[in-house]
This record gives structure tokens, sequence and C-alpha cells, in this order.
């Protein structure tokens, strides 16, 4: 028999759902590669997008609130990043292309991140 949590779980829900507004109500403004950006991380959610698992992260910046989206290696380094710390968060970026150590004269996408 599983066992039953004190907490309820509208409180639960309460404290774990992403607004509709958070994420969809949001201008999208893609983060630009081989830029350095500071932004407030306000929230995030994963999904399974078109070409596999992706990240939409709502952020704040000095121009408004917007919405940006991950793909591909990028979206193993911002959970990787991200797992376990406290929202918001600020945070420096930059999104840039690396060569393959594997395949020669290819590149793949990394997404450099620190909390500041």
């Amino acid at each position: 028999m599983p066992k039953k949590n004190s907490e309820s779980l509208d409180d639960f829900l309460a404290r774990n759902t992403t607004s509709v507004e958070d994420i969809e109500d949001v201008e999208t403004l893609n983060l630009e590669r081989d830029m350095l950006h500071a932004i407030l991380i306000k929230n995030h959610h994963t999904f399974e997008g078109k070409f596999g698992p992706a990240v939409v992260v709502t952020y704040e910046n000095e121009d408004g609130t917007f919405k940006a989206y991950f793909g591909g290696f990028e979206v193993t380094h911002f959970n990787n990043f991200i797992a376990e710390k406290e929202l918001p968060l600020r945070v420096q970026l930059a999104r840039v292309q690396k060569p393959s150590a594997s395949n020669e004269g290819r590149t793949y996408n990394q997404l450099v991140i620190e909390e500041v």
C-alpha cells in the first residue's frame, strides 16, 4: 500500500504547476548564439518536441519577459545545470557551437551557463 503524504494535492500543485501565462502568453525571443546573455530564469518546462526533448524557459532581461527554447545537447546542459536549483535564478549564459570530437567537420550546440 502506498504511503500517504501529509501534504494536500492542492498545496502540491500550487507549488509545482506552471501557469499558462508563464509559458504560452509570453513573446518568444530566442537567445542569440555567440553572445553573452544576463537573464533571470523565472520558469522552465521540458517537453517532447518535434525533433526530440526540448526545454522552454521563461526569462526576464532588461527588455521584459520572454520565452526561449533549447533543443539537442542544450537540453542536457540546461537540465544538468538547473537540477536542484530554486527559481527565480539569475544567470549568465552563452549558446555556442563546438567542433565534434567524434565527427570531424561537424559541430554541436553547447549551452554554457553559470549562476551569478
